[in-house]
């Protein structure tokens, strides 16, 4: 499966800028692209304006929806949005004939996130291309408990963690560290997006988007403040010989 991760400058609180910005961006994406992955409230950066809520959801899944169907691909990213009014910080994940998501769990306690936003309650596993793919979002990183894996009727629970992120750069290397580790402990794919730039209360997101194979080795990132697309090409067969090689999971707790 080809993956292209978007480590994107986003404008915060500018929904119509940075969907211009993105539009422009994806549209020479390579044609054997299978999913692109955006980072956590990709419209309108880390900002909690309820105002923008609303039309964030329908613009935000508008706008991954077209892409989905255009290119034939899937389109992964997180939302600022109003539902039964509640707020969700959303992880959407959208094809050209399905959508699904998951709703942030651990809601970052140094922000004013945990006084607007709902926590999720539940995970999403979400099947794609033969492989089984958990939908995670920034602070869910820090608590490994949330994303173990499972062996559920002699098959692995996932292969892919996606966590997409808006991790400031004074914490960048926690953010590689525990990537690394989520890899090496539920012998998967570990893939983190995360912006660039800066946003409007001066925090500065360096980057350092990165695919993680089950190793814990990093066999692909952009560069540090890169506002770009990459790609990079997984195997299953990567996963299915290392669980089989090195078969700890028979002896998690």
């Amino acid at each position: 499966m080809k993956i292209a991760i978007f480590q994107a400058e986003i404008r915060d609180k500018n929904i119509d800028e940075n969907l211009s910005y993105l539009k422009q961006k994806i549209k020479d994406i390579d044609n054997d692209v299978d999913l692109i992955i955006l980072p956590e409230m990709f419209l309108t950066g880390f900002y909690f304006d309820t105002s923008l809520a609303k039309p964030n959801k329908d613009i935000g899944l508008s706008f991954m929806k077209t892409i989905a169907k255009e290119k034939d691909l899937a389109v992964e990213g997180s939302l600022f949005i109003e539902e039964d009014n509640h707020y969700y910080n959303r992880h959407y994940f959208v094809t050209k004939d399905d959508v699904s998501y998951y709703d942030k769990k651990h809601l970052f306690c140094l922000s004013k996130e945990p006084d607007i936003i709902t926590p999720g309650k539940q995970t999403t596993i979400i099947n794609y291309k033969g492989f089984n793919i958990l939908p995670l979002t920034c602070y869910d990183l820090r608590f490994p408990l949330w994303s173990r894996n499972k062996i559920i009727d002699n098959h692995f629970l996932y292969d892919i963690i996606v966590y997409v992120a808006s991790w400031p750069n004074q914490r960048k290397d926690q953010w590689l560290k525990l990537l690394m580790a989520r890899a090496i402990e539920n012998q998967c794919y570990v893939i983190g997006v995360n912006r660039c730039g800066r946003d409007l209360n001066n925090v500065y997101y360096s980057g350092y988007s990165v695919i993680i194979n089950p190793n814990g080795e990093i066999c692909f990132s952009l560069f540090k403040d890169d506002d770009n697309i990459g790609c990079y090409s997984i195997n299953i067969d990567e996963i299915t010989t290392l669980r089989k090689s090195f078969n700890v999971s028979q002896d998690w707790d």
